[in-house]
């Protein structure tokens, strides 16, 4: 049974809506953050170009006569990989900006059960990212507490740019066609592996479960991203985090006040996903999809876009395009065409919950 948009079926969708202590687990709704949060933000300072709002990624800063990208992001769901996303998941968000990574700084809040060689497993896992991306850990601070059952990891990525010379989630015009690149959930399959290994194995196979795991490798759009930048091509750019490839349009969507129209075929999903969000009965465009990322670009470059990307060896696909009227989001099948509804909280929690990880 293919799971893909399940949305469809209220029975298998209404589990994802279960509410924990007053609000869904996941990230806050966009209306509690425009009502709540965006209306709280300190003093106006000149010199933030690009501060919170809908949809993007990181924010912007003068800083003489450039620019730093800003970003800040937690890992909650994983346990075994957490320091290894904790750089990369950051690192993207930077990266969406066409932007070279540079500094890390890093929260690591423990459990009171934790031991030393936990905590060097989670270092040892930061330092490989960093390594691998060219990135300095500038600081931080560590700390064991009570009231949690997992590690905590908030991270902190920089980045710096020549003023103007980035781009953000907001400049999606009508036209333009929206390219994903690798495959969506990548980063929801493997935390859901990993976690759920022997769960998972029952269920589907050792050989699905090991491929799952191994999609961890592709969690980073570092290389991508700035590429498909430096071709001057790009209109927008955002990293679908979670609530997944749904999520990220959406997003992209609000930051540019657009819509779109998307293929459902055309969305690209590696086999080892599709399999353990079959077993699972979790919808994998609503998971969490770090690894993948969204561009848009002209229709006339679209091609050439897509070479770059490829010769960095990284897949690409074109999977819609956007629309004037930023209500009108909608999925487009050989038969009909629905609206892709705004997921109310990411597939990871369900699946974590079913195996028993949660």
């Amino acid at each position: 049974m293919n799971l893909l948009f399940m949305h469809q079926s209220q029975d298998l969708c209404a589990p994802t809506t279960e509410v924990i202590a007053g609000m869904l687990l996941g990230k806050v709704p966009p209306d509690i953050l425009q009502k709540i949060v965006f209306t709280k933000l300190g003093i106006a300072d000149p010199d933030v170009l690009l501060g919170p709002s809908l949809g993007e990624d990181a924010s912007v800063i003068r800083v003489g006569n450039k620019v730093i990208i800003v970003a800040t992001d937690p890992i909650t769901g994983s346990v075994s990989d957490v320091g290894w996303l904790a750089v990369h998941v950051n690192a993207n968000d930077i990266a969406t900006f066409g932007v070279q990574p540079r500094w890390f700084l890093v929260s690591i809040i423990l459990p009171k059960e934790y031991t030393p060689n936990q905590l060097e497993r989670i270092v040892n896992q930061i330092d490989a990212a960093s390594q691998m991306l060219g990135i300095s850990v500038a600081g931080g601070h560590s700390e064991v507490t009570e009231g949690i059952n997992r590690p905590i990891i908030v991270g902190f990525m920089i980045g710096v740019a020549e003023q103007g010379k980035y781009v953000t989630s907001s400049g999606a015009q009508p036209g333009n066609s929206i390219i994903v690149t690798k495959s969506i959930a990548l980063e929801g399959t493997t935390i859901l592996a990993t976690e759920g290994q022997e769960y998972l194995s029952f269920k589907v196979g050792a050989d699905i479960v090991e491929r799952a795991m191994a999609l961890r490798a592709q969690i980073s759009v570092v290389a991508e991203g700035v590429a498909a930048f430096e071709t001057g091509y790009v209109t927008a750019m955002h990293d679908p985090t979670e609530g997944g490839l749904s999520g990220g349009l959406h997003e992209i969507c609000d930051a540019s006040k657009v819509g779109f129209e998307i293929y459902q075929d055309a969305i690209p999903i590696d086999d080892s996903t599709e399999a353990i969000c079959n077993a699972l009965e979790i919808n994998p465009i609503e998971l969490i999809s770090s690894g993948c990322m969204l561009v848009c670009c002209k229709q006339e470059n679209v091609n050439e876009l897509v070479n770059v990307i490829h010769s960095r060896g990284v897949s690409a696909s074109v999977i819609g395009k956007i629309v004037k009227n930023p209500m009108h989001r909608i999925v487009i099948t050989d038969s009909k065409s629905y609206e892709l509804p705004r997921p109310k909280t990411d597939s990871l929690w369900l699946g974590l919950k079913k195996v028993n990880l949660s």
